[in-house]
């Protein structure tokens, strides 16, 4: 298969990566010290020299840059360190001017100026030795390695890749305190951080312009963008306690550097627009877009020292922002302006000028009835063209009177709004507040549910409803849908006071029944039965209640079904409150002693569901249902009346992807709002929020069709679990293209059955899907060892279990599979096993397939028998030989490697030895043992660390190889051919396992 992965992939890679303005240079051309230094030390030389020439550098600084990066320890802080130098430069003493200068090792500001180039199957030496299979240089730094794997190899896939450069990394970590991202290429492509001390990092998909994957990346590696993107789009991130980083997606790459475009091009008096509206979905990292964008334009030396405020409407959002602030390592502080006076502070500064930094703050900072500027001041901050204000989910501020001061104050800002909800109402528009619609611009960048979904950064959600009978009538819904909420109809009421006493009526009959006590106490029973069902142990759970006095309700009840510490109440509190609350929050601050306030008790609940077992449900009612992000949550109890954008930011709560474990949100409806979900919506939205939710309806007519479409492949085979029905499965799943069909169809028929959970349609199939689920583990059990189960595994584990409840496989003899892959495991088979067992034999092939991939790196005996292996199961799944002659055959090979094993003992023999004996004896036939310690005798002295990289140690033991053959041609009377074919052999050979 090397082959195939050289001519597919690495070619390929090679061949695209010059196209895009990549330099190649084989490995021996590197100026490289020796094969442990990944550093290429001249080429580094040059650039700083190049780079830094206006600064008027020596080579007392250059060595003194060079000695820094070097010595810098190979572990967390060095590597941090690292990432930040490569940013922001390294701050030198110039001894004869005694001053520090900030020496840049690349130039952002002219990419052309840095050298980028590239090299395959470079050597690199650490504990033990490494080849990667493309590493790229920027100055002589390695940032980027791309592991290449065969697409068409089905040993193999991207996350081989990815688990050979988390490999590679603890053996050469030297190498990888410089190398900043890795790419494994497959049949997918995926690019992640590198974090050497994370044995798990977030990968992620390349995309651009419904390019596919092996094209779309070569944007990202684009010399420009790369640079890019390692300055203002790759972070160490702090947070509890865990160092990580962060590298930004495409959508947020490509948003950010349409902000960036706007301003500049307008600060330059090429473009009149000054505003723009992002509209990326739920779940998409909307902040991280912000603080890539807020970096990116304040290190930009065009905007001259500028002003950034990042701006939020609630204190929650602020505080998640400072969090996230306060957590990567951006390279400038950041100011919270905690009140009015402060900001008047700010926007007076220098004369009323405005300070300069990044500043984040609540929109109600800026009050209408505060005057923050006096009037006609000249040079005032309202003429600044250098201030940039992003305005994160502000849905009912941005178009009030707080919005008109903050515009008034800095009227010549640029505003950028972030959304995954916007607002299409004739009164609060968001396309009309941050776009430009009358040209055809409603938003600057889009990235909204049916990308998000299919990118996996955000999951579908299935709703359902429950206890439909104390559901809300269908008419109060509707009219409270189209009409009112409290924060929309106060102005209306005083102007119609003949209907006005009939509203409030109407909104006291909804209150009082969302708070009606045995309702919620039936609710509360409910929802312990399926929260212990399908989501307790896995994931947690939120219950949106319909007003604060329904919470305290809500967690009397759920304590009285469920223990006590599951649920808890995040909400508010006031002075003059009322009974129950009253009551309840006395109780609630005795359980959280040694806070100074609520908002520190409630950020503790919050901290501890999201990190520790236990709350495993939040009780709610308006905290947390925008802007909260906690991947663990999977299902929201609903039981509030909400509309349009709130009520889809609240369901979006459960839209993001665990730990690849959780395949859906789950929205339980108990006040029969959701179906009414399209109603609530404008008709803009109707196209948009295709796809947004499934009805379990239609998730069980998809289960079905899917459960049929799987029987199809099986027709004819009885639906027994019996060793020989298993097995006529399995012969039929050799077919590749029938195999691969059989485990997408029923990974996605058991991803619909765990999401129907207690829905009983599913059982209508259930006794089908038992029958395939023993079908599929019969096989994953003949073909997998433990080791390379997939992680979604974890997830279904209940799912398993519950199908293997009633399943009588288990009776069935089990295959072996608990073993270590070694010889003395195909002894044990070899001698185990007779022709009629089928199972085992099937077995057999894919340990040796194990162990010839395993071992023929370091082993010549794997690497001479690895094609046959792989042709072998190539003919078998052909159908083009039977059982018997698979276990013929496996049995020739097994007890070849014994002999060659046995051989190789009595002739006292390492791996490198036995190696060139074999060459030798396979092309001359007659004994040839003394020639083995001649040809190490001959080459030892020149077989020192990187004599591959050496041109100089090569082309000596070439030499000597071809004397050595020269005299064994003259010895026993070869051909030309067979002498120049020997030569080769060995010294290829000397090069793999010699090296």
């Amino acid at each position: 298969m090397e082959k195939y992965e050289k001519r597919l992939v690495e070619d390929y890679v090679s061949e695209k990566l010059r196209e895009i303005g990549w330099r190649f240079f084989e490995p021996v051309e590197l100026k490289r010290e020796s094969i442990r230094e990944p550093l290429l030390i001249e080429n580094l030389k040059e650039a700083l020299t190049r780079i830094n020439r206006d600064k008027g550098i020596g080579e007392g600084e250059i060595k003194k840059v060079i000695d820094e990066i070097k010595l810098l320890p190979n572990e967390q802080e060095g590597i941090k360190k690292i990432l930040h130098y490569l940013k922001y430069g390294i701050g030198i003493k110039f001894e004869k001017e005694r001053i520090v200068k900030i020496i840049n090792l690349f130039d952002y500001e002219n990419p052309d100026n840095n050298e980028f180039i590239f090299s395959r199957q470079v050597h690199f030496r650490g504990s033990d030795l490494i080849i990667p299979d493309i590493v790229l240089y920027i100055n002589g730094i390695p940032v980027l390695e791309i592991e290449c794997k065969s697409p068409v190899d089905l040993r193999t896939d991207w996350y081989i890749g990815y688990e050979q450069i988390k490999h590679y990394e603890k053996i050469v970590p030297e190498l990888y305190k410089y190398i900043q991202i890795g790419i494994s290429f497959c049949e997918k492509v995926r690019y992640f951080p590198v974090v050497p001390w994370s044995e798990d990092v977030p990968v992620y998909i390349w995309k651009k312009d419904g390019l596919p994957e092996d094209e779309a990346i070569f944007e990202m590696l684009t010399p420009h963008i790369l640079i890019d993107i390692l300055k203002n789009f790759l972070f160490i991130r702090e947070q509890y306690g865990e160092i990580k980083k962060v590298i930004a997606r495409y959508m947020q790459y490509r948003a950010v550097n349409k902000i960036y475009s706007r301003v500049i091009e307008n600060l330059k008096g090429k473009e009149v627009k000054n505003k723009g509206l992002i509209w990326h979905w739920q779940g998409s990292g909307k902040t991280l877009t912000i603080l890539f964008a807020t970096h990116k334009l304040y290190c930009e030396r065009y905007l001259e020292n500028p002003t950034i405020f990042i701006i939020v409407d609630r204190k929650e959002l602020e505080e998640q922002m400072k969090e996230e602030l306060s957590s990567l390592k951006l390279n400038f502080s950041f100011e919270v302006i905690e009140s009015v006076g402060y900001l008047k502070e700010i926007i007076r500064y220098d004369n009323f000028r405005g300070k300069r930094g990044v500043f984040l703050t609540l929109i109600h900072k800026f009050r209408p009835d505060e005057k923050f500027l006096p009037d006609r001041i000249p040079d005032s901050i309202s003429g600044r063209k250098n201030i940039v204000c992003f305005l994160d989910e502000v849905h009912r501020s941005q178009y009030g009177l707080l919005a008109a001061r903050m515009k008034n104050t800095l009227k010549s800002a640029f505003y950028f709004g972030f959304t995954g909800t916007p607002i299409a109402e004739n009164e609060r528009n968001t396309y009309n507040e941050f776009g430009y619609p009358l040209k055809d611009e409603g938003y600057l960048d889009k990235y909204f549910i049916d990308q998000s979904q299919k990118d996996n950064f955000t999951l579908p959600l299935v709703y359902q409803t429950r206890l439909e009978h104390l559901h809300m009538k269908e008419d109060d819904i509707k009219l409270f849908i189209e009409k009112w909420e409290e924060d929309e109809f106060k102005g209306d009421i005083d102007l119609h006071p003949d209907i006005s006493e009939k509203v409030r009526k109407r909104l006291n009959y909804i209150n009082l029944f969302l708070e009606k006590d045995d309702r919620i106490k039936a609710i509360c029973n409910d929802i312990s039965k399926h929260f212990k069902e399908n989501i307790d142990g896995k994931f947690k759970g939120m219950v949106v209640c319909g007003s604060r006095k329904a919470c305290v309700l809500y967690k009397k009840y759920l304590d009285l079904y469920l223990p006590q510490n599951y649920a808890e109440v995040v909400m508010s509190f006031g002075l003059d409150d009322k009974e129950p609350i009253k009551s309840f929050y006395s109780e609630w601050i005795k359980k959280y002693p040694g806070f100074p306030d609520d908002e520190k008790r409630v950020k503790n609940i919050v901290e501890k569901f999201k990190n520790e077992d236990y709350p495993k449900i939040l009780v709610v009612t308006d905290m947390l249902i925008t802007g909260f992000d906690a991947p663990i949550l999977q299902v929201i109890y609903l039981d509030k009346l909400l509309k349009k954008h709130r009520l889809l930011q609240t369901i979006a709560r459960t839209n993001r992807p665990y730990n690849d474990v959780k395949e859906a949100g789950v929205i339980i409806d108990y006040a029969g709002i959701v179906k009414h979900l399209r109603y609530a919506l404008k008709d803009y939205y109707k196209n948009e929020i295709k796809g947004l939710i499934i009805d379990f309806n239609k998730l069980f007519k998809e289960f079905e069709k899917c459960i049929l479409d799987i029987m199809d492949i099986f027709r004819g085979v009885e639906h027994k679990i019996e060793r020989d029905v298993l097995l006529k499965c399995v012969d039929i799943l050799k077919d590749d293209k029938v195999r691969e069909k059989f485990f997408e169809y029923y990974k996605k028929a058991r991803k619909m059955f765990e999401l129907l959970a207690s829905n009983p349609e599913r059982l209508k199939y259930l006794n089908e899907f038992k029958w395939l689920t023993a079908v599929y583990d019969y096989y994953r059990k003949l073909t997998e060892d433990e080791e390379e189960k997939e992680l979604v595994e974890r997830f279904f584990q209940k799912t398993i279990e519950f199908v293997h409840k009633n399943l009588k496989v288990d009776e069935i003899e089990k295959p072996i599979r608990d073993f270590n892959i070694d010889l003395k495991t195909l002894e044990k088979f070899k001698s185990n096993i007779t022709s009629s067992e089928k199972d085992k034999i099937i077995n057999i092939i894919f340990i040796i397939s194990k162990l010839v991939l395993v071992e023929k790196s370091k082993n010549p005996i794997y690497k001479s028998i690895a094609d046959r292996v792989t042709e072998l199961i190539k003919r078998w799944k052909e159908r083009q030989i039977d059982i018997e002659t698979l276990f013929q055959e496996e049995k020739k090979i097994i007890t070849e490697i014994e002999e060659r094993e046995k051989e190789k003992t009595k002739l006292k023999f390492d791996n490198f030895d036995y190696g060139i004996f074999m060459i030798l004896k396979e092309q001359i036939k007659e004994e040839v043992k003394s020639w083995v310690p001649m040809i190490k005798d001959a080459i030892k002295e020149d077989m020192i660390d990187g004599w591959v990289e050496n041109p100089a140690l090569k082309q000596n033991i070439e030499k000597k190889m071809r004397n050595i053959c020269i005299d064994i041609k003259n010895r026993y009377n070869l051909s030309y051919e067979q002498f120049d074919t020997l030569h080769k052999r060995l010294f290829e050979f000397i090069k793999e396992y010699g090296s």
